[in-house]
């Protein structure tokens, strides 16, 4: 950054010029955060449409800005900059489109064989008891207490 961060911002932001600011990038970044949050987390959808709609705004955005605008002029980051930000929007559009959205469908089909399953368990009447609800005790040892009880008995005199 040559000048200074505060005067770069000054430059970029207060003096925005569409031909030769980066600002607008940014904005577009976070303009495709919040619409994608507000789209999949608070609406819960659970479709596509959102996630091909930002990429075609950023990606319209993207090419009109490198045509209309002298960012290569400004060296290697005039380059860099828009062609990761293009690169990202689609690499976002593969991941939620190929992993997210199927993986979301997989977890809420659980979900429902779930609820399916404890909605049933409840209809169905308790049958014969397992082998795991009786208990039975260990058998007993030789010379245990019913054996020496009967050899006390027979010792005993009779009266």
């Amino acid at each position: 950054v040559n000048g200074g961060i505060e005067e770069n911002l000054k430059k970029e932001v207060l003096h925005y010029d569409y031909r030769s600011s980066y600002f607008d990038i940014f904005l577009l970044a976070v303009f495709r955060f919040k619409f994608l949050i507000l789209a999949y987390a608070l609406c819960r959808l659970q479709h596509w449409w959102a996630i091909a709609f930002t990429t075609a705004v950023t990606s319209a955005f993207l090419l009109a800005k490198v045509i209309l605008s002298k960012l290569f002029s400004q060296g290697a980051f005039g380059y860099v900059l828009p062609i990761i930000s293009f690169i990202l929007a689609w690499i976002e559009t593969w991941f939620l489109d190929f992993k997210v959205l199927p993986q979301e469908a997989e977890e809420e089909n659980r979900l429902l064989m779930v609820q399916d399953a404890s909605e049933r368990a409840a209809l169905i009447q308790p049958g014969l008891p397992s082998d795991g609800q009786f208990y039975s005790p260990p058998e007993s040892a030789a010379g245990s207490d019913e054996e020496s009880d009967e050899k006390q008995d027979s010792e005993k005199p009779v009266v």
